[in-house]
């Protein structure tokens, strides 16, 4: 199939290039195509096994949705939460999931937020997320036409809701080509903080994708304590042949590997560059982290996400992903250099280079993933090649993939192994579309 020059436009009148016929894995490119996809995976089977509640987690009130309960029995406890804002809210004593999803509908950018996820999942073809966003939006009070205009005409949503999606969209699908232009086009919308908040959020949102559609989990029939939802409902004629502008139809083959003189180059230019966002203060990061680690003058990443609610227990959570798990820690720090390396993130590169030659690892290897994967022994090579196809192409991340992991690894260490991947191309998305500077 074509890839197609693909530019989303404020009023988002494009004609879709595609003459040749999509292909049986391509996304569905009309709504109700998609929301067939979307009922369908119902009857997915989890790549990794997820077994039906016990009896002690329905009466304990625990939550039943599958996403939360495969995270809960593959990963440590300090790793669960995606921690994004709008998300921090302490779960209802009583109600489970639906008193949740109510609690978190009274915020005020609830609806907005939950837009922009339906546009990064969309991109993504992440269906379990896309499922989910859909049922928020209808709660919401969006009809299932408002909907609809998400996929093919971004003009009737106001200018800022348009920039967001754009961003977005940008993101998540090339990060490696979100630059100035596409910082400015924010801006132009949403102070400092704001920005912030937006691309951190649509950092996580990717993320979650890459969680919940690698494992495969399938998706929930009731979402949690809520009636049986069906996600196949009719579509209105007028939207029903209008193909997505949203659906990655144009995902790029990211390049090969920079040589060691230009990613030398590279890292020097991060360490003199200077963010065009104004961050929150140094003095403000320090007090804020002191209320988990005193005494610590906080790197850029966490000076720039200083100022949200969720910034300690992110930092929390970050040194809990090096230091709680079972795989090894060299393996880790793969896995972050090759999503950076991927992503053309080069401050998030910086930091996983310096940790990599520091746990041993021969610089010569760094530079050329063929060189990095001939080095590795069979079991790591089986990692570090899906974490490369989860970064670039997560749409493309099947049964076969997943099962090749789990010849080498535990189903704990599957898992592990894709919420790294997805927490680090999180991370990369931040921490370079604020163009931060390196430290050292």
């Amino acid at each position: 199939m074509r890839h197609l020059n693909f530019r989303l436009l404020p009023s988002l009148i494009l004609t879709l290039l595609c003459s040749e016929a999509l292909q049986a894995d391509d996304p569905a490119l009309t709504r109700p195509e998609m929301k067939a996809q979307l009922e369908a995976l119902k009857e997915r089977t989890s790549r990794i096994p997820l077994p039906p509640p016990t009896a002690e987690e329905v009466a304990a009130g625990k939550s039943l949705v599958n996403n939360g309960r495969l995270r809960s029995l593959y990963l440590p406890a300090s790793w669960t939460s995606w921690l994004i804002s709008g998300w921090g809210v302490a779960r209802p004593a009583a109600g489970g999931s639906a008193a949740t999803l109510n609690t978190l509908q009274q915020q005020p950018d609830y609806a907005f937020k939950t837009r922009v996820f339906w546009v990064v999942s969309r991109t993504n073809d992440c269906q379990y997320c896309l499922g989910h966003q859909e049922l928020k939006l209808k709660k919401t009070g969006m009809t299932d036409n408002q909907i609809a205009a998400l996929d093919v005409q971004w003009d009737l949503f106001p200018a800022a809701e348009q920039a967001a999606m754009r961003a977005a969209r940008k993101l998540t699908i090339a990060p490696q080509r979100f630059g100035d232009s596409d910082l400015q086009d924010l801006r132009g919308y949403f102070d400092d903080a704001k920005t912030i908040d937006l691309l951190y959020t649509i950092a996580r949102y990717n993320a979650v994708n890459r969680w919940t559609s690698a494992t495969g989990i399938p998706q929930d029939a009731s979402f949690g304590g809520e009636a049986r939802m069906e996600l196949n409902s009719p579509t209105a004629e007028e939207w029903s042949d209008r193909q997505s502008l949203v659906a990655p139809v144009d995902v790029e083959d990211r390049p090969e590997w920079e040589s060691r003189e230009v990613v030398q180059e590279r890292l020097q230019a991060t360490r003199m560059r200077q963010s065009p966002v104004n961050l929150p203060s140094v003095e403000t990061a320090i007090v804020v982290l002191a209320k988990d680690t005193p005494g610590v003058v906080p790197p850029q990443w966490f000076r720039a996400i200083s100022g949200m609610s969720v910034a300690v227990d992110a930092w929390a959570q970050r040194q809990a992903l090096i230091r709680e798990g079972r795989l090894p820690i060299q393996l880790r720090l793969m896995i972050a250099w090759i999503t950076a390396r991927e992503n053309r993130a080069w401050y998030a590169a910086g930091h996983a280079k310096a940790r990599l030659l520091a746990s041993g690892c021969p610089e010569e290897l760094l530079y050329s993933f063929e060189t990095f994967l001939e080095a590795a022994p069979a079991d790591k090579r089986a990692a570090l090649q899906f974490a490369r196809l989860l970064t670039s192409h997560p749409q493309q991340v099947g049964d076969a993939d997943v099962a090749a992991l789990r010849e080498h690894f535990s189903d704990h260490e599957v898992a592990e192994i894709i919420h790294l991947t997805a927490d680090s191309n999180a991370f990369d998305r931040l921490t370079e579309s604020l163009q931060l500077q390196l430290e050292f």
